[in-house]
């Protein structure tokens, strides 16, 4: 089974600068197992940067599926026959992925996440929206890293899911937390998982041993990859809902940081520096 991992980098030009970070740390960190890059026509990278994905993909936009809706469209593009998706502001850490590929080839699709049924989520309240969809629950996750395979039950799926979106997105934008006629991957991948009564047991994270955090509102870091050492510490169980006073810190190490809107940002702009000088970047 060819393994690799698929990048997608459309719209803005600094979605490709982000991928050739994402793709230094993945050649410096797991060097045996390619990148594809997919990225608007015309916007490839050229030069010792286009050497760190073995495939580029450029693809014409389609209305349909703006930005990070291309996320349902990778399926079709990946050359490999199993296949970690990872977004273009993660970066790849440890050493330890192995453990998760073996993970996540136990199932045709797989992402880090839990059952929802109440709460906000999304700018949506969770049990309303349910109780219009009729389901008991949706699986709450940062889709920044998820994984599927080549398989009759990984096409079945992306088709489902994509078929799922077309019929909801008229319905759903109107509800997104990012203002009318916009889209949300994870809210309609969150509802479709739990149409299909679907869990991810299989990638669950655990503290010390956790597939892709988000900087997202953490407390501190500690990411050293020249040491080995990958720890974000993040606040949890929070007082009245409020982010700035958490019961509770919750220590973890995840194989992808993931660097949401690039914070903080010298640490991203350190690192980034790092894997591109060790992957040959100057």
């Amino acid at each position: 089974m060819r393994q690799g991992y698929i990048v997608l980098a459309t719209g803005d030009a600094k979605y490709t600068a982000m991928a050739v970070n994402l793709a230094a740390s993945l050649r410096v960190t797991d060097p045996g197992r390619g990148v594809c890059l997919v990225c608007d026509r015309g916007q490839e990278p050229r030069g010792p940067e286009a050497a760190l994905f073995e495939h580029v993909v450029g693809i014409t936009g389609d209305t349909r599926f703006p930005h990070v809706m291309n996320k349902i469209r990778v399926f079709d593009l990946s050359p490999y026959d199993s296949t970690m998706f990872v977004d273009a502001d993660c970066l790849l850490a440890k050493d330890d992925v192995d453990s998760w590929w073996r993970a996540c080839e136990t199932r045709p699709f797989s992402v880090t996440g839990g059952a929802k049924r109440a709460g906000e989520w999304k700018g949506v309240e969770v049990s309303e929206l349910l109780r219009a969809q009729g389901q008991d629950y949706l699986i709450q996750m940062n889709a920044g890293v998820f994984h599927f395979t080549r398989t009759p039950e990984g096409r079945a799926f992306f088709a489902g899911l994509e078929a799922f979106y077309l019929d909801k997105m008229e319905e759903l934008s109107v509800t997104n937390y990012k203002g009318p006629n916009s889209q949300s991957f994870e809210l309609y991948l969150g509802l479709y998982m739990g149409r299909l009564g679907m869990d991810c047991a299989n990638v669950a994270n655990r503290g010390e041993d956790s597939w892709m955090v988000s900087t997202w509102r953490a407390l501190w870091f500690d990411i050293a990859p020249e040491r080995g050492r990958c720890t974000i510490w993040k606040g949890a169980r929070h007082l009245w809902g409020l982010p700035f006073l958490p019961r509770q810190v919750d220590r973890l190490s995840p194989t992808f940081p993931h660097f949401v809107a690039l914070k903080p940002r010298r640490l991203y702009d350190r690192l980034a520096a790092y894997y591109r000088h060790r992957a040959g970047l100057g």
